[in-house]
């Protein structure tokens, strides 16, 4: 559990439908070694938000912190802020624009499953 904290940001109003501590998962490298943000999901099930740096998938290296914390760590997520549950974007470096697009759901195996909408 996080304790009580403030953050500090440069916009007047909180961009996110989520509250600024909301729950969300990131890794040791963000945290702890400045790897940049270079993908956000914003999970369909329960609406929580990965904000990842792509360098490492271990669960071991997953970290859970606040909503706020990553955004004032890179006030750039504001920009994605809008993002809908079951989509995710990503960049290829701070400052390139964020492409979105649907996320690939997969199933227990780890492998993605057929889109419902194949006409297969």
């Amino acid at each position: 559990m996080i304790g009580p904290h403030t953050h500090e940001f440069d916009f007047e109003r909180w961009p996110f439908e989520a509250p600024e501590f909301a729950d969300a998962l990131t890794t040791i490298a963000v945290l702890e070694d400045d790897e940049p943000i270079l993908l956000v999901s914003h999970d369909a099930e329960d609406g929580m938000w990965q904000i990842l740096c792509g360098t490492t998938n271990e669960p071991e290296d997953g970290r859970l912190t606040c909503l706020g914390c990553l955004v004032e760590l890179d006030p750039t997520l504001a920009e994605i802020a809008d993002l809908p549950k079951g989509w995710e974007a990503f960049r290829d470096a701070v400052g390139a624009p964020w492409t979105r697009e649907k996320s690939v759901p997969f199933d227990e195996e780890g492998d993605e499953e057929e889109g419902e909408d194949d006409d297969s």
